[in-house]
C-alpha cells in the first residue's frame, strides 16, 4: 500500500502552475492584470518566439517595496485581499496570489522594481521558483518583468507548446482584449521587433477599438448606456452591417474583467435573432458593472467564467435593452464601392517617373497613352505649347448636352472676345428694362412689395419641403418611408427608392416576409389566429407516444391556428389551418410542433424560427410583379412593423446606395 506523502513547495508550485500557466499567453495575461491592478498608465509588452523565449512586461505602476519583494512570489501572497470577506467586494482583476508564485517555478525570472517613496528599486532574480539574487539598482518607478525559457525544467510542458505562429496569435487576441478593457491604459506591443499595437490610452473606448480593429467595424457601431437595478452597461454593439461567423469580436467585461458568460452572450445573440443573418455573430463590445456581492469569478482557474446571483432576471433584462435599441436604431444596409485608390495611387506614381523619364526625348507631335499599363504613342490633338486651363464643368446639365473639351476651350474664347467687345459699346446702348412712365412711385411700390410676397411663399413652400424631407429624423425611433420616391421596380424583386442624395433598393420578397411574421406572432400572442377549413383534410399517422402528446395539447394546436381531431388509433385528421399565409401549409409544421411540445410549453421564444419559415413560403416571391397600389399597401404595412429593417431570417428589407458611391461607379470622383 503506497503512503501518503506531503508535496513540498516546489512540487505544490508545478501542479499550481498547470492550471495557471498553460501557455506563454496565460503567462501575459497574469502579469499584464497585475500591471493594471498596479494603477499604470502605460503598458509596454516586448515577445520573442512567441513568449517562449523571451516575454518583457514593462509599467508605471505603484511598483513593489524592496521589503516586500520575497514574499511576492510566495504562495497564496496577494496585496488584494486580507479576509474571506473581501471576495464579495472585489473590484481587482487578481487575487489569489498564486501567478507569481507559479510563473517562477516554471522559468527564469528577473524583476526590476520600485516604488515612487523609494530612493533606488530592486532587482531580484529567481529560477525555477528559488531566488538566486536581490540587490538595489537604479530604476524608473514601476515594475518590470523579463520571463525567459518557458517550462525549461518540465520538458513534457514544454514539448506540447504549439509553433510559435499559434502562440503569437494567441497572446495578440489576449492584448487586444486587455487594452479593450482598459481603455484609459497606453499599450504598447511589440514582437519580434515590429510594433504590433500602439493604444492612445485616452479613455475613449472607440479610440481603442480604431486601433485594434480599423474603420469599417467603427463606423457600424451603436453607442449604448444603460443603467438598471441588476447592472449599469456602456459600450458599443454593432449594427446589421457588421458581423462575424465566430464569436471573436465579441466582448464582454464585467467590473472590467474579461469574461466568457454564457448567460450575457445569450442575451445578445436573442437581441440580434432575425436583426442579422442565421449562424451569423454580432460585434459588440460590453462594459458591464455589477455588485461583487451578487457574483462569483472564483469557479474558473483563469477567471475566465462568472456565477450571477440572478441570472434569470439579468438576461431578460439585457436582452429587451439590446433588442430595443438596435431597432430604435436606422439598421438599412449600405452598399458600399471597393475602393482601390491605394494600387491607383502606385500605378499613378509609376507611369510619373516613366514620363520624366522619356518627355525629353519624345517628339512633340506624339503623346503618350495608357492602356492596360502599357505606354502607347498616339498623335496629339491640341499642341503642347499651348498653356493648360483648368475646365469648370457644369454638372447640372442634362447628359446630352455634354460639350467637347474642345468645344468648350472654343466657346470660352469666343465668350472672352464677347467681353472685350462690351467694354467698348457706349453706355447709352447699354439694356434697360423699359418702364412705364404713367406709372407713379407709389405703384412701384406695390409692386415691389407684391414681388416680395411672392418670394416669401416661394420660400415657405421650400421650408415645408425641407420640414417634411426631415420628419423622419423628428420622429425618433419610428421608422418611415414618408418622403420616399417610388422609381419603379427592378428583376421583378425588388423597389427602387430615391431620397435626398441615396438611392435604395427594397426587397419586396423580405418586407412582405417581415409582416406576414409579426401579424402571426401579434396574433399568436393575443390567441387570435383565423382559420380556414380545408376541403380535403390532411390525415397523418403517428406514433402512440405522438398520439399521447397530441391528446394531452389539443388546445395549444388551436392556438397556432390548427384544428385537429383524432381519427382512429393512430391518426389525426388536421380540418383548419391558419389563414394568414394564404395557402394551407404542410404537414410538417405539425410534426415540428409536437417533437418540441415539452419546450413550446415552457419557452415561447423557440417558435420564432418556424415562424419564420412559414412566412417565407407564403411571402410575395421573387419575380412577382405588383402594382403601385400593392406597393403602397406593401409600405403602410412595413411602417407598422416592430423591425422593419430585416426580414424574420436576418436579411436586410433595405439597402441604401449613396450619390457619393454611385459617382464613384461612373469615376466621377476618384
Amino acid at each position: 500500500m503506497n503512503r501518503i506523502n506531503i508535496l513540498d513547495d516546489l512540487t505544490i508550485n508545478k501542479i499550481a502552475a498547470g492550471e495557471v500557466v498553460e501557455r506563454p499567453s496565460s503567462i501575459v495575461k497574469e502579469l499584464v492584470e497585475n500591471c493594471v491592478d498596479a494603477n499604470s498608465s502605460k503598458i509596454i509588452i516586448d515577445i520573442i518566439d512567441g513568449g517562449k523565449k523571451l516575454i518583457k512586461i514593462t509599467d508605471n505602476g505603484s511598483g513593489i517595496s524592496s521589503s516586500e519583494v520575497d514574499k511576492s512570489f510566495l504562495r497564496h501572497a496577494t496585496s488584494k485581499i486580507e479576509k474571506i470577506d473581501d471576495l464579495y467586494d472585489l473590484y481587482s482583476l487578481g487575487f489569489r496570489g498564486e501567478a507569481l508564485a507559479s510563473i517562477s517555478s516554471i522559468c527564469k525570472l528577473e524583476m526590476v522594481t520600485k516604488t515612487k517613496d523609494e530612493c533606488v528599486g530592486t532587482k531580484v532574480i529567481v529560477e525555477g521558483g528559488k531566488v538566486v539574487s536581490k540587490q538595489p539598482i537604479g530604476a524608473n518607478n514601476g515594475t518590470t518583468m523579463i520571463i525567459k525559457d518557458v517550462f525549461y525544467n518540465t520538458p513534457v510542458r514544454q514539448k506540447f507548446l504549439k509553433s510559435t505562429h499559434a502562440e503569437t496569435i494567441n497572446i495578440s487576441d489576449l492584448i487586444n482584449k486587455l487594452a479593450i478593457g482598459n481603455p484609459h491604459i497606453q499599450f504598447k506591443y511589440v514582437n519580434n521587433g515590429k510594433a504590433m499595437l500602439n493604444t492612445p490610452g485616452d479613455s475613449k473606448l472607440i479610440s481603442v477599438i480604431r486601433s485594434i480593429y480599423g474603420k469599417d467595424v467603427c463606423e457600424n457601431l451603436i453607442e449604448i448606456e444603460y443603467e438598471c437595478k441588476n447592472f449599469k452597461i456602456n459600450g458599443y454593439i454593432g449594427n446589421n452591417n457588421v458581423y462575424r461567423s465566430n464569436k471573436n469580436l465579441q466582448h464582454i467585461y464585467i467590473n472590467k474583467r474579461f469574461v466568457k458568460s454564457k448567460v450575457i452572450l445569450d442575451a445578445v445573440a436573442e437581441a440580434y435573432k432575425a436583426i442579422i443573418p442565421i449562424n451569423k455573430h454580432c460585434v459588440c463590445f460590453l462594459n458591464m458593472e455589477l455588485n461583487p456581492a451578487s457574483i462569483d469569478v472564483n469557479i474558473h482557474p483563469t477567471k475566465l467564467e462568472i456565477k450571477f446571483e440572478n441570472e434569470q432576471e439579468l438576461y431578460i433584462e439585457l436582452r429587451d435593452f439590446l433588442k430595443q435599441k438596435l431597432l430604435n436604431s436606422k439598421l438599412i444596409g449600405k452598399y458600399e464601392v471597393y475602393d482601390n485608390k491605394k494600387i491607383q495611387h502606385k500605378s499613378i506614381q509609376n507611369v510619373n517617373t516613366v514620363n520624366t523619364k522619356i518627355d525629353t526625348n519624345v517628339d512633340k507631335t506624339k503623346n503618350i497613352d495608357i492602356k492596360n499599363n502599357k505606354l502607347e504613342y498616339v498623335p496629339y490633338k491640341t499642341s503642347l505649347d499651348k498653356n493648360i486651363e483648368v475646365v469648370e464643368l457644369d454638372t447640372q446639365k442634362p447628359i446630352d448636352t455634354f460639350l467637347s473639351v474642345n468645344d468648350i476651350l472654343s466657346n470660352d474664347n469666343k465668350l472672352q472676345n464677347l467681353n472685350n467687345d462690351k467694354t467698348i459699346i457706349d453706355n447709352e446702348n447699354i439694356y434697360e428694362p423699359e418702364v412705364d412712365k404713367n406709372l407713379n412711385k407709389n405703384d412701384l411700390l406695390k409692386e415691389e412689395i407684391e414681388n416680395l410676397q411672392v418670394n416669401i411663399e416661394k420660400n415657405t413652400q421650400k421650408e415645408q419641403i425641407q420640414e417634411e424631407f426631415f420628419q423622419e429624423n423628428k420622429d425618433e425611433g419610428k421608422f418611415s418611408l414618408r418622403g420616399y420616391s417610388v422609381i419603379g421596380t427592378l428583376f421583378d424583386t425588388y423597389i427602387i427608392l430615391s431620397k435626398g442624395s441615396s438611392m435604395y433598393l427594397l426587397d419586396q420578397h423580405a418586407a412582405h416576409e417581415r409582416v406576414l411574421y409579426e401579424k402571426y406572432m401579434d396574433k399568436f400572442y393575443k390567441s387570435e389566429i383565423s382559420m380556414q377549413m380545408l376541403l380535403d383534410p390532411i390525415v397523418l399517422e403517428l406514433s402512440n407516444v405522438d398520439m399521447l402528446q397530441i391528446e394531452k395539447n389539443l388546445e395549444l394546436f388551436i392556438k397556432f391556428g390548427f384544428e385537429i381531431e383524432i381519427f382512429g388509433n393512430n391518426h389525426i385528421m388536421i380540418r383548419c389551418v391558419p389563414t394568414i399565409f394564404g395557402v394551407p401549409e404542410s404537414e410538417k409544421f405539425i410534426l415540428q410542433i409536437i417533437d418540441n411540445i415539452d419546450d413550446i410549453n415552457s419557452n415561447y421564444e423557440l417558435k420564432g424560427e418556424k415562424f419564420a419559415s412559414m412566412a417565407c413560403r407564403a411571402a410575395i416571391k421573387a419575380n412577382d410583379k405588383i402594382q403601385n397600389l400593392e406597393i403602397n399597401s406593401l409600405f403602410k404595412q412595413i411602417e407598422e412593423c416592430i423591425n422593419p429593417f430585416t426580414c424574420p431570417h436576418g436579411r436586410p428589407i433595405m439597402v441604401e446606395i449613396s450619390k457619393n458611391e454611385i459617382e464613384k461607379m461612373f469615376k466621377r470622383i476618384m
